[in-house]
């Protein structure tokens, strides 16, 4: 009859005729134990079906050797290949995550990092939501390392990003080579995010790469489509729409660019014959595309391990502050002429 209870070290030390203490050696390999001893519990530990208590032994430590992922989703390609980063880099230092998604909600946030403290985990990633002192108190309160991603919060948290506002200037001053002298941009709702108390810093930053590369390539006018989804902001610019102009659409991201492609499609408007797009993050579904899009590119792989270094720097060392802005290029496609 098979034990409905779990195997434990006094059952290992029981069936071996051998005390605690030497079970206990010989699992954790230490001295005090003659080879043949050692040999029969480890084969014992099969026969038993023993599974090691590494949660119990982890906490006598002072350590879980675990550590949580707090992103907003896996929409963007680039969100699960970040994550897959993360989890093979911990996993080379003996370390699992705990993957948490937000969906850039609040209380579904604030859910996922109490979960996260009840596990005590080691340490956090994490892509913020918030932006508020009262936030940024309760993540402090939460005695735990974070390592932030995507939108940067205060000095005291180690942050790592693209340099999505040099990134935006250069890709102005790159479609502006092209001949074009009327660039758009089209963003996310930012007022609307910021009105409900989210961080909305990595757009920003964005957005404000576009106006510097406006005045610095010298153009007459900086043109912002923000309000409404992404179909209604492209049906504002195809109401605008002068034919005689080299036009171009330089978009927050590539998903963001796919869809004002599409919507562009449905309007009549072929790219990059009458108007030019461009992206943001080179996504993997960009080598499946024609035209390829033109974007901005950056190693979501070297992003990945840079958190995750940062953050075990932060569990050896709790002053430890650094803040990383990851290079990039631009990828040229066919999607400018």
């Amino acid at each position: 009859m098979v034990k409905s209870m779990r195997t434990t070290i006094k059952d290992i030390a029981d069936y071996c005729k051998v005390s605690v203490g030497t079970v206990d050696r010989a699992l954790n390999n230490r001295p005090g134990i003659s080879k043949e001893t050692k040999e029969k519990v480890l084969q014992s530990i099969e026969t038993l079906n023993y599974h090691r208590n590494h949660t119990g032994r982890s906490l006598a430590m002072g350590k879980t050797k675990t550590i949580g992922v707090v992103c907003f989703d896996l929409y963007n390609n680039f969100f699960p290949e970040l994550i897959d980063t993360i989890e093979a880099r911990a996993k080379e230092r003996g370390y699992f995550i705990y993957l948490i998604l937000t969906h850039k909600a609040p209380r579904l946030e604030k859910d996922g990092l109490s979960y996260l403290c009840e596990r005590q985990v080691d340490g956090i990633i994490l892509f913020p939501i918030g932006v508020s002192r009262e936030y940024i108190a309760s993540l402090r309160q939460l005695g735990i390392p974070i390592v932030t991603i995507y939108n940067r919060l205060t000095a005291d948290f180690p942050f790592v990003d693209v340099n999505g506002k040099k990134a935006m200037e250069d890709a102005v001053a790159y479609i502006a080579s092209k001949g074009y002298r009327r660039i758009c941009y089209m963003t996310p709702e930012i007022e609307a995010q910021e009105s409900e108390g989210l961080n909305t810093y990595t757009l920003r930053q964005r957005e404000a790469g576009y106006l510097s590369g406006i005045q610095q390539a010298g153009l007459e006018r900086a043109e912002v489509y923000e309000k409404g989804s992404a179909e209604e902001k492209t049906e504002q610019f195809v109401k605008s729409y002068v034919p005689q102009e080299r036009t171009a659409l330089l978009c927050l991201c590539d998903s963001y660019a796919l869809r004002v492609m599409r919507a562009l499609s449905d309007h009549g408007i072929r790219v990059p014959e009458q108007v030019g797009v461009m992206g943001f993050d080179n996504i993997a579904s960009m080598d499946y595309m024609k035209p390829r899009m033109t974007t901005i590119a950056y190693s979501v792989k070297e992003m990945g391990c840079t958190a995750i270094d940062m953050l075990f720097q932060c569990m050896e060392d709790p002053e430890y502050r650094r803040e990383c802005l990851l290079d990039y290029r631009i990828v040229e496609g066919g999607t400018l002429l």
